[in-house]
């Protein structure tokens, strides 16, 4: 359980402000529109509910966590909102949306009664963070990436802390307010097994293993960079493990037949549940600079080859990946540079273990992996100074800043 001045997770709960419920903490969590706002809201809800405390998801009907959060036992509700984009006709309807969403928090969180508000990026963190700070509802943000983005930055200004995943993370965000929890992460990401994790997949304890993955939906330009790389690495003796996302798997599999064999074990998925199991095997990896992704590989202490996309808003995935490329934990190739550069990098690296080792210490030097339960602290935190700086709790309204 979190220590907090020697105080357990759960008696920091029972502490905290009930105004008049006498039911245990309420905590709403809105963010989402992508996985990387997503999953880390999901690991702090866990870290929540394993104390007691009743969690309520907020988001979009047709977002992604209308789709993922009832699966982890989670209830949620919906409000309207909607992110800038299409020009002057979009970001009139973004508008329009974030006032009917505004409206509709209003009257969730009356509803609700919650004692805090977290909110974990993406649009739909607009609405829902605005109306608690009209009903004077503590709230706090997590901001994944090294460069807040849009929706955070507008809102640090009604957030008690904001805990960002990256020492370097303070653009355009009050400076007293920043607290350096890490990215929560999923606690199966910090529990599975090496050597369990390699016996299931059939691999020797001592064989070198590249996990390359795209995530969820794969990444071409790294689909066609392994597929360069598989005749110059026909004779290693490695293992290669490459998630191509489903809608490339086919293609792959087409592209590669006769390009294997030799003394290489390749494995080509079009998606793997069991992503621990798979980190918990490799001892390198090749994937992308999303948040959440360098949050996991980091917490495991593993090496990696970072390929920023290219296309990610305002290029944030370049700043992710230069903090790990100056603390020596991964190698960065642009995604234009990756289909010629894949195949020596990755045998530069499996030739010198030294060099590789010291990568894996600089990626767990970087690692948070309590990063959740710090996130509940600081919420913990600010909830007991709101009891010191009020009396009581005014009527018609939650809690008072």
């Amino acid at each position: 359980m979190l220590e907090s001045r020697g105080t357990t997770m759960q008696e920091g709960i029972e502490r905290v402000p009930r105004g008049n419920s006498k039911e245990g903490l309420r905590v709403v969590l809105a963010g989402g529109g992508t996985g990387g706002h997503l999953y880390p809201a999901l690991a702090v809800a866990e870290r929540f509910r394993e104390a007691g405390a009743q969690v309520l998801f907020v988001g979009t009907r047709g977002g992604l966590g209308a789709k993922v959060v009832p699966g982890h036992g989670f209830p949620m509700a919906f409000v309207h909102a909607r992110g800038l984009g299409g020009g002057a006709p979009g970001a009139l309807k973004a508008v329009f949306e974030t006032a009917w969403g505004l409206l509709e928090g209003l009257l969730l969180l009356r509803r609700e009664r919650p004692h805090l508000i977290l909110g974990s990026g993406g649009y739909v963190c607009v609405p829902v963070v605005l109306a608690a700070a009209l009903l004077r509802i503590p709230s706090i943000l997590m901001e994944q990436n090294a460069i807040p983005g849009k929706a955070i930055r507008l809102l640090a200004r009604f957030a008690r802390k904001i805990c960002v995943s990256l020492p370097g993370c303070r653009d355009g965000l009050p400076e007293d307010r920043i607290e350096v929890t890490g990215n929560p992460i999923r606690e199966e990401i910090l529990t599975r097994d090496r050597a369990q994790a390699r016996e299931a997949l059939g691999l020797p304890q001592g064989r070198p293993c590249l996990l390359v993955t795209g995530a969820s939906q794969g990444a071409a330009s790294l689909n066609r960079a392994v597929i360069q790389a598989l005749p110059g690495w026909r004779e290693q003796d490695w293992t290669v493990l490459h998630l191509t996302g489903p809608r490339h798997l086919d293609e792959v599999l087409c592209r590669t037949e006769g390009l294997t064999g030799g003394n290489l074990d390749y494995r080509a998925f079009g998606y793997q549940e069991d992503i621990a199991g798979l980190y918990a095997a490799a001892d390198l990896v090749v994937c992308r600079a999303g948040a959440t992704t360098l949050a996991e590989i980091t917490a495991r202490g593993l090496p990696a080859i970072l390929v920023p996309y290219p296309f990610a808003a305002e290029r944030h995935q370049d700043h992710n990946a230069a903090v790990l490329a100056e603390r020596g934990a991964a190698l960065v190739l642009a995604d234009e540079q990756i289909q010629e550069g894949l195949q020596e990098a990755v045998a530069e690296l499996f030739s010198h273990p030294d060099r590789l080792l010291g990568m894996a210490q600089a990626s767990s030097g970087l690692g948070r992996p309590q990063a959740a339960a710090r996130v509940v602290q600081v919420a913990l935190e600010q909830l007991g100074r709101s009891e010191e700086e009020q009396d009581s709790t005014a009527d018609g309204q939650i809690g008072q800043r």
